[in-house]
């Protein structure tokens, strides 16, 4: 059933649901302005549950609100990027050590979030599941600091990824060959196995946003 449909779904849920997929779907490298109006009359809502919507992706860092106007979604930066990767090389690295050490319990969680990904085509539904295969990896290390630094990239993480999976036609393959190669070093308990796996994953997906860059 659409989100936009379905009586279940607050309105400034649904808002927020609209909002965060078309931030999810505008190229990281691509700045845009929605104004209020606009987004009511395509999320089905008044504007007073925009507001509010407005106001909890502001604070999740993803656009900057233009009061009574609507809403500034920003490009990410070099420095953005740069700073998206590091963060997930130094934490991605070190979780996947640990779980590999102490989580192998993990493995079946793991495995059944691939076969989700494994079954769409849908970029944003894709990357919705990379972003769920890698806390799962980092919040099963077990230090919430670390985690809450990782989580705070989350949806910058996101709107990049959608970027990457749709730089080359075989991206989805890839990353669903590349995380099941983490998964191999964790299952065998082997963290040199299951880190290099989860570096050469980052790297690939580095190789993707370059191809992407330089397309644009």
């Amino acid at each position: 059933m659409s989100i936009m449909h379905n009586s279940q779904i607050t309105a400034p849920e649904r808002a927020y649901r609209w909002l965060r997929q078309q931030i999810g779907e505008l190229p990281y490298n691509q700045e845009a302005f929605l104004s209020e109006n606009a987004i009511a009359e395509a999320a089905g809502v008044s504007r007073t549950p925009v507001r509010e919507a407005l106001l909890r992706l502001e604070a999740e860092g993803l656009l900057r609100r233009v009061p009574h106007k609507g809403a500034y979604i920003p490009a990410l930066t070099g420095t953005d990027l740069k700073e998206i990767l590091e963060v997930r090389q130094v934490i991605g690295e070190w979780a996947t050590r640990q779980v590999a050490k102490h989580r192998v319990d993990l493995v079946p969680q793991l495995e059944a979030i691939l076969d989700e990904q494994g079954q769409t085509t849908d970029p944003v539904a894709f990357i919705e599941l990379d972003i769920a295969f890698h806390r799962t990896i980092v919040e099963g290390a077990g230090n919430a600091t670390l985690a809450q630094v990782y989580d705070a990239q989350r949806f910058k993480q996101e709107r990049l990824g959608i970027q990457a999976v749709l730089a080359t036609t075989d991206r989805f393959k890839a990353v669903l060959v590349e995380h099941r190669a983490i998964v191999a070093g964790i299952k065998a308990g082997n963290p040199d196995q299951a880190a290099q796996a989860a570096l050469s994953h980052l790297e690939s997906t580095r190789n993707a946003v370059s191809t992407q860059r330089s397309t644009r």
